[in-house]
């Protein structure tokens, strides 16, 4: 997690006995800190997590039409386009 963000969320949450033990012994093997050792790995988990949800199966017939949407030529979509370089009306003021 690079140095120069700075936290301003607070999480919080317990744990049991041995539970605390084990982190701090997991943070003291990695030459961590326990604020930095568990905020690491949540962030490592929950990428792992998320990652999870990226990955779809479909059925042939279906993925045969995935595909071919793939492949079909672009469309130039002029509103979409104008939406996205005009400065929204925030913008403006």
């Amino acid at each position: 997690m690079p140095s120069q963000m700075r936290r301003t969320e607070r999480l919080h949450f317990r744990a049991t006995k041995k539970q605390a033990q084990l982190i701090r012994l997991g943070a003291k093997e990695a030459h961590s800190n326990i604020s930095n050792f568990v905020l690491e790995s949540a962030c490592l988990r929950a990428d792992q997590t998320l990652a999870s949800k990226q990955h779809f199966e479909l059925e042939p017939a279906a993925w045969a039409e995935f595909m071919t949407a793939l492949d079909r030529p672009v469309q130039q979509k002029p509103n979409l386009r104008r939406l996205l370089t005009e400065p929204s009306r925030l913008e403006h003021r």
